[in-house]
């Protein structure tokens, strides 16, 4: 009787033994994987199925692993982008602290000169004079580079967008700075252009634009060159190019031409009085509009500086969308 008992009880114990078996493969696992995430690898996964308060648990679990990798990357790419913006500090600060020194150097070098007794001195004291204005000068037109970079990349500068005929924009353009283009008989013109194309834009920030473009054309142009401006529309956007018949730029110096105090020469470019901010403000102004710029150029044949700008004022609300994107990102 007993045997038969016990005979009939065994069915139940096996079962039993076999199910706290499976349970505590299960736990185990479990409890592997959580140590496993508690080592920060998030991207393993609990193979686990069923819908029994395991299945469920194991669901959860992988649900805290996918979250937490999430989070995991969201911080590397914080974190790189961190050393990103630390590392363009260091090299902001460097570069300005350069430029800085050496007009403030010559300025003080010279100034001691004068003070020494150079001042009665006929034959220098005024070219010392004309060299520390000249230092000056160059003081604040970095100064004023400067500010104008950080209102820019800050989002402190106010635009004030309005819809403008491209052609009357850029001939404005162009008297303002014919005289300056005169300086070295270089002919400064508008090329070919849409006389029924508009163009949505501030029209201070378009006159600094092409501005700094010619500016640039004119100081790399030879005596009795040619520097054009024309535009095309380009779907919803005007596109405006700035070309010179200069000495072009090395393929190499391409991808590095908007760069904050990249030059090509710089030996020249400083000769000349450019700050290295020049194309920087350009990139930047341009960016506000919603545009892009590039640059086509081969040595011996001259440049191209190519820009869009928005050609109506439907282009207002993806340029504020633009600009506040970049604004809740910083």
């Amino acid at each position: 009787r007993l045997l038969s008992t016990s005979l009939a009880f065994l069915p139940a114990i096996l079962w039993a033994a076999l199910f706290a078996r499976s349970l505590s493969a299960k736990l185990g696992t479990i409890i592997e994987y959580a140590s496993t995430l508690a080592t920060g690898n998030f991207k393993a996964r609990l193979n686990h199925q069923g819908n029994d308060e395991l299945g469920v648990l194991g669901r959860q679990l992988n649900e805290t692993g996918e979250k937490l990798q999430g989070m995991f990357e969201a911080l590397e790419r914080e974190h790189s982008e961190l050393e990103k913006q630390e590392r363009i500090r260091k090299d902001f600060v460097i570069n300005v602290s350069h430029e800085l020194r050496t007009p403030l150097a010559s300025i003080q070098g010279y100034t001691e000169t004068l003070i020494d007794g150079a001042i009665h001195d006929p034959e220098h004291n005024v070219r010392f004079l004309h060299i520390i204005r000249q230092n000056a000068e160059r003081l604040g037109r970095l100064t004023a580079d400067l500010l104008t970079l950080s209102g820019i990349e800050l989002k402190s500068r106010k635009f004030q967008f309005a819809l403008y005929p491209a052609g009357e924009l850029l001939l404005d353009c162009i008297d303002s700075l014919t005289p300056v283009a005169a300086k070295k008989s270089i002919a400064l013109s508008l090329g070919e252009a849409d006389p029924a194309a508009e163009v949505f834009c501030d029209s201070e920030a378009v006159h600094q634009i092409i501005g700094n473009l010619v500016d640039n054309a004119i100081k790399y142009t030879p005596e009795g060159g040619s520097v054009t401006l024309d535009f095309r529309s380009a779907g919803s956007f005007i596109e405006i190019a700035v070309r010179d018949t200069g000495m072009g730029i090395p393929a190499e110096d391409l991808p590095r031409l908007f760069e904050r105090f990249y030059r090509v020469d710089k030996a020249r470019s400083r000769e000349l009085g450019g700050t290295g901010l020049g194309l920087a403000i350009v990139k930047h102004l341009v960016r506000a509009h919603n545009g892009t710029i590039r640059v086509e150029s081969q040595p011996g044949e001259g440049s191209s500086f190519i820009f869009t700008l928005p050609a109506d004022d439907k282009a207002a609300v993806e340029i504020q969308r633009s600009i506040q994107a970049e604004f809740t990102q910083m």
